[in-house]
């Protein structure tokens, strides 16, 4: 009986534990930040009316500087991605949060362009 409630307890502790990322993947807050960049960044490349392949090859070129400039790799995003897919419920909590940061960056650049 006491291994029984020693059990329920352990079992209860694990469950409300915060659940700790792993070393060398991304936080899921940095995730939004550099999937935010990267979909900008094609956004503009989108509009520049060249050929398919251009673009490919401009984004590409693009991704590295976003990178960079978040302080990652392609290998660490990649690694990070596969985590996050691997855990859908986080992974959607990723992309709600990717939504409104989108979101709130094309109100702040609509009432900018008002003024």
């Amino acid at each position: 009986m006491r291994s029984c409630i020693v059990f329920m307890i352990l079992f209860g502790l694990s469950c409300c534990k915060k659940k700790q990322v792993p070393e060398g993947i991304l936080t899921q807050e940095k995730m939004v930040a550099v999937m935010s960049d990267l979909y900008i960044t094609e956004q503009k490349i989108s509009t520049l009316g060249v050929k398919r392949d251009s673009l490919s090859q401009m984004f590409d070129v693009m991704k590295e500087k976003v990178f960079a400039k978040q302080g990652i790799t392609d290998s660490i995003f990649r690694k990070s991605m596969d985590y996050y897919i691997d855990r859908p419920l986080e992974m959607e909590t990723i992309y709600t949060s990717l939504v409104d940061s989108l979101n709130l960056r094309e109100q702040r650049a609509l009432s900018g362009q008002k003024k």
